[in-house]
């Protein structure tokens, strides 16, 4: 003995939606969900816009916006063995400043100590991490932060202690490479 089948799809489809249907119904509305993304908007970015808009880069720790893709690097020089580190990601104006303050102090001051360090490494991560600087300084200021995730911007590189220690072995190289040049 069987029980009647009730009409209707038993597996709760939409109808008019599965397989061998062209199109949607004209009189029914779409489904939830349709758009995926909004259309997007006029609305610039900088202040005036806390949240990036979907076309726009945020920044990967605070989410503020407009944000760039970089790489910042530390290297270290120790006696017998050199260490090369790499941040990547988006960042903001913010962020990125704070890393770059951070990772090219660490450079300035763990990164003479190896003798290929002193003499080429340590100079060239320097000088890539300027050209990060001047990717960042081209950007505009990030909008509020209401969740006050940015990363602290702390002193400037040239009052932090870390760069003025790593001054003397950077003129002491410096020294010897003109004494070298010029004979």
């Amino acid at each position: 003995m069987s029980l009647p089948t009730p009409p209707g799809n038993p597996y709760g489809a939409v109808p008019g939606t599965g397989y061998g249907t062209a199109r949607p119904v004209a009189d029914r509305p779409p489904l939830p969900g349709y758009p995926l993304r909004p259309a997007p908007s006029e609305r610039p970015a900088g202040p005036e816009a806390p949240y990036a808009a979907p076309w726009q880069l945020a920044c990967q720790l605070c989410g503020g916006s407009p944000a760039a893709t970089m790489a910042l690097r530390h290297h270290q020089g120790l006696f017998f063995i050199m260490l090369f580190r790499k941040r990547k990601g988006q960042f903001c104006r913010t962020c990125g400043t704070a890393l770059y303050r951070k990772h090219t102090a660490m450079t300035m001051w763990q990164g003479w100590w190896h003798p290929l360090s002193a003499i080429l490494f340590n100079p060239v991560t320097i000088i890539l991490n300027l050209r990060v600087h001047s990717k960042i300084e081209r950007l505009p200021e990030p909008g509020p932060d209401p969740f006050h995730s940015r990363l602290p911007l702390g002193k400037p590189l040239l009052l932090r202690p870390g760069t003025l220690i790593g001054l003397l072995p950077a003129a002491v190289v410096l020294l010897f490479l003109t004494n070298l040049i010029t004979g």
